[in-house]
């Protein structure tokens, strides 16, 4: 009884240590997971409006034209809201004659939903302290300055997108927007800062020290981001529907408990190495990517290599051609056995980088 009372114990621990090994490694995969769509917390660039189709292309330019009503042609300080609903709003720091204030537009109805002439516009205007004014310049001219370089949207389909303008020294208009990032972001906490300067400017009781105090700590958090990782939102990055940069079983029941390893680089790396920028594009400063999605399999061999988007052929074709020569790798391995995984691997195209 001794003897089988321990076997049963050790079994049950051996069982707990294997199910404890599993969540772990469910639980890394997932926080990988949301790091590799969460990473950007930077303004995104905007797209040029013309464009878009048909629609859109309409609805973008009636909306900021109602928006910017009244407003400076170069903005200071200027926040632009676009939910996809509710009425659109703005609200622009402007200085007149030695004073500063908040100057807001609100459409009276969803302009999507509504023709361009039964659109009202509710304009207010508010003083403000020069201390706020000049906080609400100094996060813009950071923030705007830097724009993540990056291919794709994370803009969806239901949410709320927020633009912020201003104007550099040499006179020209920095744009940049974000799609309804989380509260805890740096860009989150951006957005929270303007709605409470929108809603300052509109009659609401905010104690302009609050907002002045938020935008400190924020842009202190900024510059110390900037000291820490000063080139990263150079590093060109993907956002989309495809799974950029995760590695996935296909093998059905089947988790992952070790990804491929190949002999001294990693994907990326490989691709870095061996890209070739096609000839007549790179002359023309053409920028762009591919997204490549190639498979595994259970002896380390690269196949099935296809392209799930490119912004031009012959950007899929050499992403095609530096995938298909990795060489094999170590197979990725779930219960102690060799599994078939995919990889979406994100290519980009950058004249900057182009190896001569």
């Amino acid at each position: 009884m001794e003897v089988h009372g321990r076997t049963t114990t050790y079994l049950k621990t051996s069982q707990r240590i294997a199910d404890m090994k599993k969540t772990i490694t469910t639980l890394l995969l997932l926080l990988l997971s949301l790091r590799m769509t969460g990473q950007i917390d930077y303004l995104e660039p905007i797209k040029d409006y013309s464009k878009y189709k048909s629609e859109l292309s309409g609805y973008y330019s009636n909306v900021l034209s109602l928006l910017s009503t009244g407003l400076s042609k170069k903005p200071y300080a200027c926040y632009a809201v676009i939910p996809s609903f509710s009425p659109e709003y703005a609200v622009s720091a402007e200085s007149k004659n030695g004073k500063y204030y908040l100057i807001s537009n609100t459409l009276s109805q969803n302009s999507w939903q509504a023709e361009k002439s039964a659109i009202k516009i509710n304009t207010k205007s508010t003083e403000i302290s020069k201390t706020l004014y000049q906080a609400l310049g100094e996060l813009l001219r950071m923030t705007t300055h830097q724009i993540q370089d990056m291919d794709g949207s994370t803009t969806g389909l239901d949410g709320t997108t927020y633009y912020f303008s201003t104007t550099n020294g040499k006179g020209e208009v920095l744009t940049g927007k974000k799609w309804s990032p989380d509260r805890a972001t740096l860009m989150g906490r951006l957005v929270q800062i303007y709605e409470s300067v929108y809603a300052l400017s509109t009659g609401k009781a905010i104690p302009e020290s609050l907002i002045i105090n938020d935008a400190g700590i924020l842009l202190k958090d900024l510059q110390e981001r900037s000291k820490a990782f000063p080139d990263e939102y150079k590093q060109p990055k993907y956002a989309g529907i495809f799974p950029a940069g995760l590695w996935q079983s296909i093998e059905s029941g089947r988790e992952l408990e070790s990804v491929p390893e190949f002999p001294d680089y990693t994907p990326e790396s490989y691709t870095a190495k061996h890209l070739i920028y096609p000839p007549g594009l790179l002359a023309k400063a053409a920028k762009g990517y591919a997204l490549c999605q190639f498979t595994i399999n259970r002896e380390g061999e690269v196949i099935n290599a296809h392209i799930l988007k490119y912004s031009h052929s012959e950007f899929a074709n050499e992403a095609l051609r530096i995938v298909k020569s990795m060489p094999k790798a170590v197979p990725a391995m779930s219960e102690g056995s060799p599994v078939a995984c995919n990889y979406v691997l994100y290519i980009p195209f950058r004249p900057t980088l182009a190896r001569h």
